[in-house]
């Protein structure tokens, strides 16, 4: 989380920030006050540049020892790289420990250890909690760490002050888009959008309700007006890019993730893993793992090697590059994810899949055994059951679709599978059952479309005609009745 005192002004920001570089650049030293120090190294942290945010800090405290200003923003950079205790031990040199900003900076260091009733004496014992600027604060806070009936009672404690007042009602809309109160989210953000149209916040609020309801085409649209308020609105690129990505748009998402990592938005690492899925898409796998290989080298330059994203992009590139016939590596890839994440059955179901794609059945379902033993669920079943579909192993593909149904007769698309293959390998009996438990069975017309069409095989037109005589029969059984 960021440091609470922001920049004074963005213009007057992005001058200090200029100054510095070019001083910094010339090897010259240059003089600036310690507030002034900790807002440029706040921006270089927002930017996720850490080591330069780090550079700054520890100038800034080579000239202002003891700093309040710089001493904060020291300990909130070492929570935004995890190292809490670091954090702690920073807190506790600053001698100014009444000040509201460093209340805030206690708080959360004693949320982030479930801390509760302690943050909230201290938070209680800020000087003007009940200002609004304040107020927003400690809502944010409580919403950010996990604690919303907390984040509830500070809202409500404005609430009579502050009802009328556009930040308020901004809070609010927040908050209960924070607490899944979408209906009532999306009513607060349209009052902002009528008092303020051009605020992209305000569209950006409506756009994730919109989005996370699967709405993606209203999304795009609050998106586009967003970028019409702010044409710099990093999160409206990223919400296009998620949306065109969940409509199989390859070519809009891939040019919107840019965008949105150009804007500092995404992270550049999931960025590129999600281009590196669009290209996949599309089956362009030499751009897909260009992009995967990005990813995989970020995470080595930061020294991250536990990321559950960094095992999903070992397991992509891997089935990306088997579709170049770069198998020995493609299973190498896999055996790093496995060394990654023992317990993550994707990682065998990706091997199983290379395998088939080289014809060793024995090694795929022997692949396939781990990853159902490691995840049993009806998930993995299904997941199985597709890849042997897809690879035209249909005796496999049927037996774990029988698998999946056992587990849960009503996932996905499971007994519409059941049926079809069941009509495919003859077996009329297991046809008529799972095509009876179907959202949308076949009917004798899809039958009619079969044994009409040029491309059905020979020895199916028994079954066909014999499945089409009894949905015949059973036809006119429910009519007499």
């Amino acid at each position: 989380m960021g440091r609470k005192n922001s920049p004074s002004a963005k213009k007057e920001l992005v001058e200090l920030i200029t100054n510095y570089e070019a001083a910094k650049a010339k090897e010259q030293q240059i003089y600036l006050d310690g507030d002034q120090l900790a807002d440029i190294a706040d921006w270089y942290a927002t930017e996720r540049k850490f080591d330069e945010a780090q550079e700054v800090i520890t100038y800034g405290l080579h000239l202002h020892p003891g700093s309040t200003d710089l001493l904060i923003e020291q300990a909130y950079l070492y929570l935004d790289t995890q190292k809490l205790q670091k954090a702690k031990k920073v807190a506790a040199t600053i001698t100014e420990e009444y000040e509201p900003d460093v209340k805030m900076l206690k708080a959360e260091l004693l949320l982030n250890e479930g801390k509760l009733e302690e943050a909230q004496e201290l938070l209680n014992s800020i000087e003007d909690a009940d200002e609004l600027v304040t107020l927003t604060d400690i809502v944010y806070l409580f919403l950010d760490l996990g604690y919303p009936e907390n984040a509830r009672k500070w809202l409500e404690k404005g609430k009579k002050r502050y009802a009328e007042e556009q930040d308020y009602l901004a809070l609010t809309a927040d908050y209960l888009f924070s607490t899944h109160q979408h209906e009532a989210a999306a009513k607060a953000y349209n009052k902002l959008i009528d008092k303020d149209p051009y605020n992209a916040s305000y569209w950006m609020g409506l756009a994730k309700i919109h989005f996370i309801e699967e709405n993606v085409d209203k999304a795009i649209e609050a998106c586009d007006f967003a970028l019409a308020a702010n044409e710099n609105c990093g999160d409206a690129y990223a919400y296009k890019a998620h949306s065109f990505f969940y409509l199989n748009n390859a070519d809009e998402a891939i040019e919107n993730y840019q965008k949105a990592i150009a804007y500092k938005s995404i992270p550049p690492e999931l960025g590129n893993m999600f281009m590196g899925l669009s290209y996949a898409n599309k089956e362009e796998w030499q751009k897909a793992d260009e992009y995967y290989t990005k990813v995989i080298d970020c995470f080595e330059k930061e020294e991250e090697s536990d990321s559950i994203l960094l095992i999903d992009t070992y397991t992509s590139k891997a089935y990306a590059i088997s579709h170049l016939e770069r198998y020995e590596e493609a299973h190498q890839l896999c055996d790093k994810a496995k060394k990654l994440g023992p317990n993550e059955g994707l990682s065998y179901l990706t091997d199983g899949k290379i395998y088939l794609a080289e014809e060793k059945e024995d090694q795929a379902a022997e692949a396939f055994k781990k990853a159902i033993e490691i995840n049993p669920g009806v998930e993995m079943c299904y997941m199985v059951a597709s890849t042997y579909s897809d690879n035209d192993y249909l005796y496999e593909a049927k037996e774990y679709y029988k698998m999946a149904y056992q587990l849960d007769p009503k996932y996905e698309l499971v007994t519409e599978k059941l049926s079809v293959l069941s009509l495919m390998s003859n077996e009329i009996e297991d046809f008529f059952k799972y095509n009876n438990e179907c959202k949308n069975p076949l009917d004798s017309d899809v039958i009619l479309d079969l044994l009409a069409s040029p491309n059905h095989r020979e020895e199916d037109e028994q079954t066909l005609k014999e499945v089409l005589k009894r949905m015949k029969k059973e036809s006119k059984k429910k009519g007499n009745k």
